[in-house]
């Protein structure tokens, strides 16, 4: 068995013949609960959205009922879960589905149960906004700078960007040369939109240039979103890193300080906020999902990236710290805190194996039985110690343990007489001679054994020196 595996502490399969992709995963304290801990959102190309708050009795056990707290069938394809301040007025944070055609907000919500069936969960749809255009993927964050709330952008694949606040549509972007759509990410420190575009570029937009790109004609919001016109945009910057790129996150040292992670289909990108690489790592493995976040040590960062060897691999910057195996490929992996565990590690595979565990090396699974415990009586031991101390001194005095006779001891002792007998007492030898010379030998027996055993050593012993006397 192997020590480098990732230790599974809760695990579970998700339905049945559904499948999930990298934005089917996500973390958060959905339900605004007092103790702050994550909760697992699993959205599925199947439309059933799960969330889960793992409560193992021990670490390795599988998914209990009460684990699940909610599980509803939204009936279309969950392309993407998220959660953020989504609601006007309020700063609690709030579930956003993503649909091919729709997106949802909805607020989770826990009431306290009356019977050991425990609380029951259910979710509030706050407002959805249908789209025109076939969504692909989204962001959010404080678009612009604001304060308090996050904004959504939706990307279609058709290249355009759909920008809401909150409950109303904002505007939409068409992308430059966009072919096929990419990974979106955004910048907080830079207010600034990041993908990778078809032409395998990183491409970095700023939110102003998106905000005051005016529109040919002036149309309603409906006819915007619909048609999306409006004048090219003119990118902040690019880079061009020479293949398809399957994730882009966002990782900030500190409030001046923040860093581009772009995960390609051989290599990963740590580039600065102007673009300009800041190191590169080449990948052994086809990799399939990643998550940079801060290390311990001050200046560098960590990132977890998964292969389709089923492996999990840690980088500190561009140095190899650990390597796990999983039983599954992940498609996505995301980093959270449950039950005062903190660095809890959440998997989730595409054909639906959501797993939780954490890195390190277990001890033998061997231990020690317990002794017997009692309570000690010094007298008794006292005088056993004097008999033992006693019974040592005899030994040494007489320099070798005292043997002691034993009734069942066997003497044996033989008298060989040194002539031949005067009359010959081998009477029936028939070994064709007339006269055969026979020597009496007496034998002293002592002892309690049975006879018929000495008898027949004799017996054995004549017959081996003398043949043909019995």
């Amino acid at each position: 068995m192997s020590l480098f595996k990732a230790r599974d502490w809760w695990s579970t399969v998700l339905g049945e013949k559904e499948e999930y992709d990298q934005g089917c995963l996500c973390l958060a304290d959905v339900d605004n609960s007092e103790n702050g801990q994550d909760k697992i959102i699993v959205g599925s190309f199947m439309g059933y959205l799960r969330i889960f708050n793992p409560r193992p009795v021990k670490t390795g056990d599988g998914a209990q009922a009460e684990d699940l707290l909610l599980e509803v069938h939204l009936r279309d394809p969950i392309l993407q879960v998220e959660v953020g301040k989504f609601v006007s007025g309020t700063e609690m944070l709030h579930l956003a589905v993503l649909h091919s055609r729709k997106l949802c907000v909805y607020f989770v919500s826990g009431t306290l149960g009356n019977v050991e069936h425990g609380n029951q969960y259910q979710i509030k749809l706050m407002y959805e906004h249908h789209l025109q255009r076939t969504a692909c993927n989204m962001t959010y964050g404080p678009f612009g700078g604001v304060k308090g709330r996050d904004l959504i952008c939706i990307q279609s694949v058709d290249g355009m960007l759909m920008l809401f606040e909150q409950e109303s549509y904002a505007f939409g972007r068409f992308l430059p040369g966009s072919l096929l759509p990419g990974p979106l990410a955004y910048s907080s420190r830079t207010d600034s939109f990041i993908t990778v575009s078809s032409c395998q570029q990183v491409e970095s937009y700023k939110y102003q240039v998106l905000a005051f790109a005016t529109d040919a004609d002036k149309r309603e919001e409906t006819e915007q979103q619909k048609l999306g016109s409006g004048k090219r945009l003119v990118v902040d910057w690019t880079l061009n890193i020479g293949e398809q790129a399957l994730d882009i996150c966002i990782v900030s040292f500190n409030q001046s300080t923040s860093s581009v992670f772009v995960l390609g289909e051989r290599n990963f990108f740590c580039l600065k906020d102007n673009g300009q690489i800041r190191f590169m790592k080449k990948l052994d493995c086809s990799p399939s999902c990643f998550l940079p976040y801060c290390s311990v040590s001050e200046g560098t960062i960590n990132t977890l990236i998964g292969n389709h060897n089923n492996m999990l691999h840690i980088y500190q910057d561009v140095t190899l710290k650990w390597a796990a195996q999983l039983p599954h490929i992940p498609v996505a992996v995301k980093v959270g805190s449950m039950h005062d565990l903190r660095g809890v590690i959440v998997t989730l595979s595409d054909d639906g194996h959501l797993q939780c565990s954490y890195l390190g090396t277990d001890p033998s699974l061997f231990q020690a039985p317990k002794v017997e415990s009692r309570e000690l009586n010094y007298e008794e031991l006292d005088v056993e110690l004097e008999e033992l101390q006693k019974i040592i001194k005899d030994v040494k005095a007489e320099g070798v343990w005292p043997m002691t006779e034993r009734e069942d001891d066997l003497k044996v002792s033989a008298a060989v007489s040194p002539n031949f007998d005067s009359v010959s007492q081998a009477t029936d030898a028939d070994i064709g001679i007339d006269r055969v010379p026979s020597i009496t030998v007496k034998v002293l027996y002592q002892g309690y054994l049975v006879m018929c055993k000495s008898f027949y050593i004799f017996h054995h012993i004549c017959h081996c020196c003398y043949p043909g006397r019995s």
